[in-house]
């Protein structure tokens, strides 16, 4: 296993600071960011597009999770799926929905709410271009910005599987595997 000794103990006191902006929006380092932060200015950068992805984008809240769990469950990212079922569950996500993507149903039948945007995470995670039709249903529903936020959000969530998968990152204790 590549596990990474917990680097809580050690932070200097830039890296402190790096902590206590990410735990202030986030309630605690674990995850992810317990191995980024044994480099706490990459912690920092990594931390702040997540929290913009989910605490300041236009998206509405459940299909800004729905995007996650795909992404989760496109690379069957076990800890992303498990931290990001709770908060789909909290914006209201159907569980009907979730289930779907966990068990990688065809999403093309998802409620009219979810099935353009999760097409495009599809496109998206399958480096494809989005159709000219699908971009524009999209546009019109969640506007430019919307649309820019539902694309960069895979690519970051991504990134932060490889930092779970790399460094062997275990579900929370007591949590069963969703995969």
């Amino acid at each position: 296993m590549a596990r990474l000794p917990d680097p809580l103990d050690t932070l200097t006191p830039e890296a402190k600071r790096v902590y206590d902006k990410i735990t202030a929006k986030r309630g605690a380092v674990r995850g992810p960011f317990a191995s980024l932060m044994h480099h706490p200015a990459l912690a920092e950068r990594a931390g702040d597009l997540g929290e913009f992805l989910r605490f300041g984008s236009t998206l509405p809240g459940d299909i800004r999770e729905m995007a996650i769990l795909i992404a989760a469950r496109s690379m069957n990212q076990a800890y992303e799926w498990v931290a990001h079922a709770r908060m789909a569950k909290k914006e209201g996500l159907p569980d009907d929905v979730m289930e779907r993507v966990r068990t990688r149903g065809d999403l093309g039948v998802l409620p009219p709410r979810y099935a353009g945007a999760a097409r495009v995470v599809q496109h998206v995670l399958a480096f494809d271009s989005i159709p000219p039709t699908l971009q524009a249903e999209v546009q019109r529903e969640l506007g430019i910005t919307g649309l820019m936020e539902l694309v960069v959000l895979p690519g970051h969530y991504r990134l932060i599987a490889g930092v779970l998968f790399a460094f062997d990152t275990p579900l929370p204790e007591g949590e069963p595997a969703p995969f």
